[in-house]
């Protein structure tokens, strides 16, 4: 379970900035500050998560927990696990709510990224690096998100690289509005985002111009109240899944369960509010 869930842990709480741009930099960033937004209406300052093993015993060497300062304008994530360095993940937030950078230490890398927002509050670029070093040598990897957007619809995402690598990321709109493909105009993969009658995301489906095998990424279900109940993800590289189904009270997550794609419960995680 630990392994698993460190790994599912990163998925959730962690922006990566790799495939799926639309999803990974705009879906992702308006949870987070929704979810802020329901801490600070709800007068949350911390957050502890606890983690439980298939037979429901405590993880053991596994700590987690997020601090919120006074006017909700900071986050901070300190996570410790006997099989990984710790890390400390803040995330600051400005006047309005929205996000504006967060930054991720341990021993092994530091990560930051900083979003900026155009005169109509939309994202217009995010920008990443990425050091890491060891006792042999130090890197650093640079990428830059740039939003073109059409009538406040996101139409093109310009990816570039350490200042030099770029590809254009296009983006295609359903009848109603929503972002239905993205096109990688460098390797031909797409990502098509189906909905249902409410508009709320469904499936990330991942396909190849040059391959017909299409494959699901992650499939949601919600509840009545509009929040995710279930997430399916596909392993990367694999026709391996898991089930992560989650509990609420009041609108905050109280508990989440991880499932295989046999249906055997891996673990699970349960979130203490003060």
């Amino acid at each position: 379970m630990k392994k698993f869930f460190l790994a599912g842990f990163i998925l959730l709480f962690f922006n990566t900035l790799q495939a799926q741009y639309y999803y990974k930099d705009l879906v992702s960033n308006a949870q987070v500050v929704s979810d802020m937004k329901v801490y600070k209406d709800n007068k949350i300052k911390k957050i502890i998560l606890k983690s439980f093993e298939d037979n429901g015993s405590e993880s053991n060497g596994f700590f987690c927990e997020k601090k919120l300062n006074k006017d909700y304008s900071k986050s901070e994530l300190y996570t410790r696990a006997d099989i990984s360095a710790a890390s400390l993940f803040t995330s600051t937030f400005d006047k309005d709510g929205k996000l504006l950078n967060t930054y991720d230490s341990s021993l092994l890398a530091v990560t930051q990224i900083i979003y900026t927002y155009n005169s109509d509050n939309l994202i217009s670029s995010i920008n990443s690096t990425v050091r890491s070093s060891d006792e042999d040598f130090g890197n650093e990897i640079k990428e830059d998100h740039f939003y073109k957007y059409e009538n406040g619809k996101p139409s093109k995402i310009t990816r570039v690289k350490n200042g030099r690598d770029t590809t254009d990321i296009l983006l295609a709109l359903d009848d109603k509005g929503n972002v239905a493909i993205e096109k990688d105009t460098k390797n031909g993969t797409k990502f098509f985002y189906y909905y249902d009658a409410k508009n709320r995301l469904t499936d990330i489906v991942q396909a190849n111009e040059y391959s017909q095998n299409a494959k699901p990424n992650y499939i949601f279900e919600y509840n009545n109240a509009g929040l995710i109940t279930q997430m399916t993800a596909v392993e990367e590289g694999s026709k391996s899944y898991y089930v992560w189904k989650y509990s609420y009270d009041n609108g905050l997550r109280i508990k989440e369960r991880c499932f295989t794609d046999e249906r055997k419960l891996m673990g699970s995680i349960e979130y203490v509010y003060k």
